[in-house]
Parts: C-alpha cells; sequence; structure tokens
C-alpha cells in the first residue's frame, strides 16, 4: 500500500480519469487528476509527486512525451508511467528514452500491470532519492534473514533421533575399467550404507545415468570408449544431475569434483582406493546436509507459508530496483 503517497493523474478522458483516481485511491494514493497540460505543468511547478501517470495523447498525439520531457526538467525525481490506448513502438521507444518507468496499454486486462508499474516507479524514487545502498542494504539484510531462517528451522524442527533417522542411502554409481580397483574400493566401503553400483565402460555407465537416478556419479577419465569427464558432464546435464567425481592415474593424476558440468575442486595427485573413498564421504555428507536443509525449509515453509511470500515478494521488487 502507498500509504498516502502522492500521485498525479494526467487523463483527458473522465471516465478513465474517474477509473484511475479508483484503482490508486484503493492502494493509498492521495491522488491529484488534470485534465490539461497547462494544469500538469502548473502542478508540477508547485508541489512535488514521487510518481505520475500521464496519458501518451494528453492534449494531442505523443503530447504525453512532452510532459514526461517536461517533468524530467522541472522534478527530476519524479518517476513517470506512460499509459495509451493504441500500439504504437516508436511512442514507447520514445517513452522509455526520456525516462518513462513503463508504458501500459489502456485495458480492463492490464490494471494488475498498471499497479506493478505504479509500485515499482516508487520503489525506483525511494531508492534514488534516499541512496543505492539501500538497496544493497535491503538485499544484504534480506540474505541474512534466510541464513537466520535455516537456524531457525534447525531449532525448531531438527533433533538428533530426527537425524539419524534421516540418514540418507545414496545412491553411488562407480565407472572404472580396473577390476581389481573397483574390488579394493567395494572393501573399503563395505561398513558403509550405500547403494552402490559398478561399470566397467563408459557407455553403459551413460545408458545407467538416463535411466536412474544417482546421487553421485564417479568415474576414471581414462576410459576406452569415451572421457570419464564426458560422460559426467552428460549426466548433470540431465533433470536428477548428480555430484560427480572424475578421477585420473594413481599417483601421477588428480581427483576433480564437478558440478553443473564444471570443475569446482580439484585434489592432486590421486592416491588410490583411500583417496577416492575420502571423496565419497565428503560428497555423501553433503547431500545429508543438503537434505536436512530441505526439510528443514519446507516444514518452515509449511507453518510461514504467508511469511515467505512476503519475503519472496520483497526480495523480487529489490532485485528490480538493482537490475
Amino acid at each position: 500500500m502507498a500509504k498516502g503517497e502522492e500521485l498525479l493523474i494526467a487523463e483527458a478522458a473522465e471516465r478513465d480519469r474517474s477509473g484511475l483516481r479508483s484503482v490508486f485511491e484503493a492502494e493509498g494514493f492521495i491522488c491529484t487528476v488534470a485534465t490539461s497540460s497547462d494544469q500538469v505543468r502548473e502542478l508540477l511547478g508547485r508541489k512535488f509527486f514521487p510518481v505520475a501517470v500521464i496519458d501518451l495523447d494528453f492534449g494531442g498525439t505523443n503530447e504525453g512525451l512532452a510532459l514526461a520531457s517536461h517533468a524530467q526538467q522541472v522534478s527530476h525525481p519524479t518517476k513517470i508511467v506512460m499509459i495509451t490506448s493504441r500500439r504504437s513502438f516508436e511512442a514507447a521507444v520514445s517513452a522509455l528514452r526520456v525516462g518513462v518507468v513503463d508504458v501500459v496499454n489502456k485495458r480492463p486486462d492490464q490494471v494488475s500491470h498498471l499497479r506493478g508499474a505504479v509500485s515499482l516507479a516508487l520503489d525506483r524514487y525511494y531508492s534514488n532519492s534516499k541512496d543505492s545502498a539501500l538497496v544493497r542494504e535491503a538485499r544484504a539484510v534480506l540474505d541474512d534473514a534466510v541464513r537466520i531462517m535455516m537456524g531457525l528451522g534447525r531449532k525448531l524442527y531438527g533433533s538428533d533421533n530426527s537425524s539419524v533417522s534421516l540418514r540418507i542411502k545414496p545412491a553411488i554409481l562407480i565407472v572404472d575399467p580396473n577390476q581389481g580397483f573397483l574390488q579394493k574400493v567395494a572393501n573399503l566401503l563395505a561398513d558403509r550404507p550405500w547403494d552402490v553400483s559398478v561399470e566397467l565402460r563408459g557407455g553403459s555407465g551413460l545408458d545407467r545415468t538416463s535411466s536412474f537416478a544417482f546421487q553421485v556419479v564417479c568415474v576414471r577419465d581414462e576410459l576406452a570408449d569415451l572421457p570419464g569427464h564426458m560422460l559426467v558432464r552428460t549426466a548433470q546435464a540431465q533433470k536428477h544431475a548428480p555430484l560427480g567425481v572424475v578421477y585420473s592415474e594413481v599417483g601421477a593424476g588428480h581427483v576433480d569434483r564437478y558440478e553443473g558440468g564444471s570443475v569446482k575442486l580439484s585434489d592432486a595427485p590421486f592416491v588410490g582406493p583411500e583417496h577416492l573413498v575420502r571423496v565419497l564421504d565428503k560428497l555423501v555428507e553433503e547431500l545429508q546436509v543438503m537434505r536436512e536443509e530441505r526439510r528443514y525449509m519446507q516444514a518452515f515453509r509449511s507453518d510461514y507459508g504467508p511469511f515467505f511470500k512476503r519475503f519472496a515478494d520483497l526480495k523480487a521488487r529489490i532485485d528490480l530496483l538493482s537490475g
């Protein structure tokens, strides 16, 4: 709600003028209407309006552009929203060039768009007039709020017993043609409650990733039929984008962590099965944390849905201001 903000409405048609006033008074604006170009100029000269709504053809074809330009000269902080009953790409472009926030068609189904445009114009007025640092500070506060909410979620919904009961059993695919290496890895993983699958060839590994949602895909890069990093990137391009690990020659190579098809972390040298299992342990722990974070957030959203909607709406408005 605008809560007493001044709004100038420049519209010659009485029916449209009355409709606009009703819409924006309901939003909390104090509306001042003008019926001629001279009246608009006189009002802008003696009174300040954070936002003005001006008809593109107020006083004649495209005359609203001249009024918008005049407003920029005599009351630069005022934000302009242009309305029009016709379609004119050239006029719309010209309006935007003189600093108009938006150009909205005068149709009943565009009332919501018009409300949003005026709201954005008011936000931009406050952002520009007080300090652009306000936007940065608001975003930082919102980011901090997310972290605080996650902390509250853990306190409200987390417990030692629930964490144990929700331990994940990750599905992990390991692709390596060296069966001796795979056996050593299997021995090291014997006490872990994981669902581990193995494949000896890249092609068969790729088939598995396309038919099953693995959480982790772990691949030796030196495969006979295709590079391991290609297999991981292809798997991560799919819907259930898994975490990826690509390792190379033992003793001289490296082990790389992939996210979104790109290397995020790299460790060298790669020293063998024990090294790989340590990497997998870290990934599984990350998966556990992510699952708990989702559970906390889902529970928090369920209990505080209206707050989250307000939070998301405000965040979107902040992003628009800084865009």
